[in-house]
């Protein structure tokens, strides 16, 4: 269950995978990503919903939607009859295409209100060769489109793709800045056994970047998403959504989300600290509930800076989360983890 920014009820996921998709994306093994089977869709509704009583919506996520022909995708929803007294409505994830006016006036009818677009990369050359099936230009369309016809719109981007490089990042952030999608998700590319991109891994035709390059580019798409006040509801893969033993490269890993703020943390830190004359013995004055930010996965972020020399202190007193005051002898410098219009 999620609570996702825009939504004042609880979301309730239910997975669909491989629906609608007539390619498969080089990453993708969804059968392992979700773990249900597709003929038990009905008993995976049931689960969700039997017994609930409180109003929700229903996430409909995996495959693509857009692909489903419009009588077998209004048959889908039909599923969810016998529980409409509690779902107050829908939102899905899906490519954006085929879009058809026919499936927008099926997802009208059955009160779709957000729709996730899946736009790894708005690099064309790279998107073909994910086998993706679609264009950045695709996007835009359905982007507008969707818009026009009055849905709500959030986007799904990767990092540390096959040939993808900082300026391709560059661009993604740009262009989220200029959509403006409702939230975001950031996911990491990851390695997964009997998928083509694992051949191309096992045959070193695909050699993943480090891992803290990877962390440094989703960093950047978050910083930018949190200065223009888009919401950032998820970064990195749960376990959930995971099978460990069939992860076999990439960029995997239980905290990627924390790893990804707390590198935005000691990055603003960072930037105040240059600012200070010979910061060797630093108090950092923050909310209490970002200190793990501020030490860092396996206090990496205290062992980074003690590597420049700077060793660092906190004082839980501050008011504001994501407010901190640097303290250097005399010294004394406020930062922010997020600068708006930085």
């Amino acid at each position: 269950m999620e609570n996702i920014a825009g939504s004042d009820t609880m979301v309730i996921p239910v997975f669909l995978p491989h629906v609608g998709c007539t390619v498969r994306c080089v990453y993708c093994h969804q059968g392992y990503i979700t773990g249900i089977d597709e003929k038990r869709l009905k008993e995976r509704i049931d689960r969700a919903l039997g017994g609930r009583a409180e109003p929700c919506e229903v996430g409909l996520f995996g495959g693509n939607i857009f692909g489903v022909e419009p009588a077998d995708l209004e048959r889908l929803f039909s599923f969810f009859a016998s529980y409409r007294g509690i779902v107050q409505g829908f939102r899905l994830s899906t490519k954006p295409v085929p879009l058809r006016d026919e499936t927008i006036d099926v997802l009208k009818r059955n009160d779709v209100r957000l729709i996730e677009l899946g736009i790894p990369t708005f690099n064309d050359a790279i998107l073909a060769a994910l086998n993706r099936a679609h264009t950045a230009g695709d996007l835009f369309q359905a982007f507008d489109r969707l818009l026009r016809e009055g849905f709500r719109l959030a986007l799904q981007f990767m990092v540390g793709l096959p040939g993808e490089t900082t300026g391709d990042i560059e661009r993604t952030v740009e262009n989220m800045a200029r959509l403006r999608p409702e939230y975001i998700r950031i996911y990491p590319l990851v390695v997964l056994r009997n998928t083509p991109l694992y051949g191309l891994y096992e045959t070193g035709d695909f050699t993943p970047i480090p891992f803290d390059e990877a962390l440094e580019r989703a960093a950047l798409i978050y910083r930018r998403a949190r200065q223009e006040g888009i919401g950032v509801v998820n970064v990195g893969l749960t376990d959930n959504e995971m099978v460990r033993e069939m992860v076999a490269g990439g960029f995997y890993h239980p905290a990627f989300g924390s790893l990804v703020q707390s590198r935005v943390f000691r990055d603003a830190l960072g930037s105040v600290l240059r600012k200070i004359e010979d910061p060797k013995e630093v108090t950092v004055v923050l909310h209490r509930n970002d200190i793990p930010l501020l030490v860092g996965y396996r206090r990496g972020n205290l062992k980074y800076f003690a590597s420049l020399g700077v060793a660092l202190r906190w004082d839980p007193s501050g008011a504001e989360r994501g407010s901190f005051e640097v303290l250097s002898g005399n010294q004394r410098m406020r930062g922010r983890m997020i600068e708006r219009g930085e």
